[in-house]
């Protein structure tokens, strides 16, 4: 869910670019009330192109995050009216930190040789998971860092 993701208000109307080829495009396009409700866009800014055509490039070209919704369908929602950057480096920046503390204490206890030796399989098992879920976390992160504007 993008809205989760780039942390943007639950009420918030958003504009989007659809991408599809064909019948797809004909169904979408019929479609374009429902989806403007369900997904809570602007319904000036919902538009519908075909594959390949120079609409459907140049929306791919507009800084924006893009979403597969299944073969053949694509959906561009501009980042430009997602979040404010600014705000969105500085939350992502101390989430950021938050995670290397938490990455930092767990690889200091497993790499200490008392806890490893002292603890049950099973807690270092834990342990280890714990802390490759938070480096995957942290990469995370770092990209969405890199990605914003």
């Amino acid at each position: 869910n993008a809205r989760a993701e780039y942390n943007v208000e639950p009420g918030k109307k958003i504009s989007a670019t659809v991408v599809a080829k064909g019948s797809i495009k004909d169904v979408i396009a019929a479609e374009a009330k429902s989806l403007v409700a369900l997904a809570k866009l602007d319904p000036d800014q919902v538009f519908v192109y075909e594959a390949g055509s120079d609409e459907a490039k140049e929306a791919a070209a507009v800084d924006s995050v893009q979403l597969v919704v299944q073969d053949g369908v694509e959906a561009y929602l501009p980042l430009s009216g997602l979040i404010d950057p600014e705000k969105e480096r500085k939350r992502l920046e101390k989430q950021s930190e938050k995670v290397n503390k938490e990455i930092g204490k767990l690889a200091g206890r497993l790499k200490s040789k008392g806890f490893v030796d002292k603890a049950p399989p099973a807690v270092v098992d834990k342990a280890k998971a714990e802390l490759a879920e938070l480096e995957d976390q942290a990469s995370k992160i770092q990209a969405s860092l890199e990605a914003l504007p």
